[in-house]
């Protein structure tokens, strides 16, 4: 049994075959910034990440003074939304001009979808651990634009998913579509050899990130992709409907924006006719936007820079895998998530055996414990998905086992 040994492992220690990373320094001090863990035990980032007070402070501010004064600020916080998309760039490892500011991740997944022009028969491979962000853009373009659906199960493993994806490939192949980390079992895809496979066979490849970004590192040249998609509102931590959208720039100026409005244009001449496109991602950015809301982006960045992308990510890594370890010691509770946290992140699900998820996930969350506990139910599997973020702590997991141990 591959799990042996992480059952037997020391709860704050480490297997071989496991990067757990460590702990944030000053992690009380980490919390502080997050005053509702008090009252909620929050381990459903996934879903909907929470602001550090000092960023919503600054937020705020920025917010309350335009919509009170509109014009009259002079712009004094429009530069936060220049921030805030370098800020994304960079996390990213892309340059400003090459992402698209929207307003969630599906955005990007139509932007690319909508902006490619499409024949009949057109193939599109993904995979069987889908979000509505990718699973109902396709069912919509199978329907209405006639192409055709494959789907692959979903492998930690690249030899297995290069197999996969090479079996479900035809010369009608045009895109590879796939969650970076499934938002049902966690699982970590192995993206950059699957978009070198697809690079080699001449088909498109599209990586959502919303469950990557913030909790792992990623690089878009790494990666190797054609198009990237995230939010700001989970790992994050940003205001909720922001997002953005990656191209790579050979590969954006392909793009044809299904809408078109000012800012979208580079060339636009009444006189002429005369109509250019931007060059870049601003061609899907038009008329009045929610500039204050990227400038709260622009804080919560500047706030999680402030502890360090590679401290955040180890300690995600450290929590993720001592929840596992506490999981695999439990006969009550079975793992879906890969240990390794290699072939995993931020996301862990798990059975509660024997019981629904969805009256699991009530009772976690009912008023009367010492704290409600929040999860995400995964329908698909009868499943709870637990986050781990760079706030929650080793008594936030400690926390919601005791409360699962209750259906031993």
């Amino acid at each position: 049994d591959p799990n042996v040994s992480h059952r037997r492992r020391n709860r704050r220690g480490t297997s071989s075959s496991t990067s757990a990373g460590t702990l944030l320094q000053n992690h009380d001090r980490v919390r502080e910034a997050f005053p509702s863990l008090d009252k909620v035990n929050n381990l459903n980032t996934g879903t909907y990440g929470i602001m550090p007070e000092p960023a919503l402070a600054e937020f705020i501010e920025a917010l309350s003074e335009w919509e009170r004064f509109g014009v009259g600020t002079q712009g004094r916080h429009w530069g936060k939304t220049r921030a805030a998309r370098e800020g994304l760039a960079r996390l990213i490892c892309a340059a400003p001009g090459d992402i698209a500011l929207t307003g969630n991740a599906t955005d990007g997944n139509n932007l690319a979808l909508a902006g490619l022009t499409w024949q009949a028969g057109d193939e599109v491979i993904t995979t069987n651990e889908e979000h509505e962000a990718i699973n109902h853009p396709l069912l919509f373009m199978q329907e209405h634009r006639d192409i055709r659906l494959r789907r692959i199960e979903v492998s930690p493993d690249a030899d297995v998913m290069l197999e996969r994806c090479q079996a479900a490939w035809t010369p009608r192949t045009r895109m590879l579509m796939f969650s970076h980390v499934s938002c049902e079992s966690g699982t970590r895809l192995p993206a950059a050899a699957m978009c070198s496979w697809a690079r080699a066979h001449g088909v498109l490849s599209f990586v959502d990130g919303a469950q990557s970004l913030g909790a792992v590192s990623v690089n878009v040249n790494e990666l190797g992709c054609d198009y990237f998609t995230s939010n700001a509102h989970k790992w994050l931590c940003g205001p909720k409907g922001t997002g953005f959208f990656y191209a790579r720039p050979e590969r954006m100026v392909e793009l044809i924006p299904a809408h078109i409005g000012a800012g979208s244009l580079a060339v636009a001449d009444l006189a002429t006719g005369k109509v250019e496109l931007q060059p870049d991602g601003r061609r899907f950015e038009f008329g009045t936007r929610a500039h204050m809301l990227f400038a709260g982006v622009a804080s919560s960045l500047d706030w999680l820079e402030g502890l360090g992308w590679p401290n955040i990510y180890s300690h995600i890594s450290f929590i993720s895998s001592y929840l596992k370890a506490g999981i695999l010691e439990r006969s009550h509770l079975r793992l879906l998530t890969p240990v390794p946290y290699e072939q995993s992140a931020g996301l862990t699900t798990l059975v509660v055996v024997g019981h629904n998820s969805g009256d699991v996930s009530v009772d976690l969350r009912k008023e009367g414990r010492p704290r409600r506990i929040v999860v995400r139910v995964i329908p698909h599997y009868n499943a709870i998905r637990l986050s781990t973020a760079h706030y929650n702590s080793v008594q936030d997991v400690d926390e919601v086992l005791a409360a699962l141990d209750e259906y031993a």
